[in-house]
């Protein structure tokens, strides 16, 4: 039996059999209510350097869609699933731009976790830290649908698909089947997909619109704006 498929809401991907898979097409649209429950807490990680429109819109869009209490941003320390990449602030600077970033949505929170953790982030050690604090929530960590299939290849990346669920949220043209053919059966069963209109901005784009001299407006909160100028962040 094939777990059902939500496109353009929360959806929860259909899992396979030895028959052929379904398409995304034919599979079953559910109402987002049909998934309320409470006690719902987002986690949306990340280098965040600097944090910027496109990071709001994912976790405001994943805590609407899919009915989430709140959505709490983890800044890391160092990054460890991306090889070779080195963050261009210091944690506690991007720390206080995600702070400065959120402080207008109730719904929004900022956790310490990776910042006051030596070492390597590690989403694993990460999230069975959350548990402990939020004990009676389900947690959801939030991704682009362009890094989901590479959740496994995480350190202990198959127990995080038994720690916590996955929303996925698709940007642009992002083949959604070919994401989802890309996990196993019960990981698959884990992962909540969003197709959504998605916010193309980059944070590297951005440090280079800060180099040449030209303007953030619109891209990053106001706050995180004028934070940046008048520190001289990222020239």
């Amino acid at each position: 039996h094939a777990a059902s498929l939500v496109i353009m809401r929360c959806v929860t991907l259909p899992t396979t059999s030895k028959s052929t898979p379904k398409s995304i097409s034919e599979t079953t649209i559910v109402a987002t209510s049909s998934i309320r429950t409470a006690h719902r807490i987002g986690i949306l990680g990340g280098t965040f350097d600097p944090i910027h429109n496109g990071h709001l819109f994912i976790a405001e869009e994943g805590r609407v869609r899919c009915n989430l209490s709140k959505v709490v941003f983890v800044p890391n320390n160092k990054p460890a699933h991306r090889e070779g990449k080195v963050a261009h602030s210091d944690a506690a600077t991007r720390l206080e731009l995600v702070r400065l970033a959120i402080e207008d949505n109730p719904h929004f929170a900022v956790s310490t976790v990776e910042t006051e953790r030596e070492g390597l982030s590690y989403a694993f050690d990460t999230i069975a830290q959350l548990q402990i604090e939020y004990s009676n929530a389900e947690l959801f960590w939030i991704v682009g649908a362009d890094t989901i299939d590479e959740v496994p290849t995480w350190y202990r990346g198959a127990e995080i698909f038994e720690m916590c669920r996955f929303v996925a949220v698709s940007r642009g043209d992002f083949n959604l089947e070919e994401s989802a053919r890309s996990l196993s059966e019960s990981q698959r069963a884990r992962v909540i997909f969003l197709e959504s209109v998605g916010v193309p901005i980059a944070s590297r784009d951005l440090r280079s619109r800060i180099r040449n001299g030209w303007p953030l407006r619109y891209l990053v909160p106001d706050a995180v704006e004028r934070a940046v100028a008048m520190r001289g962040l990222y020239r």
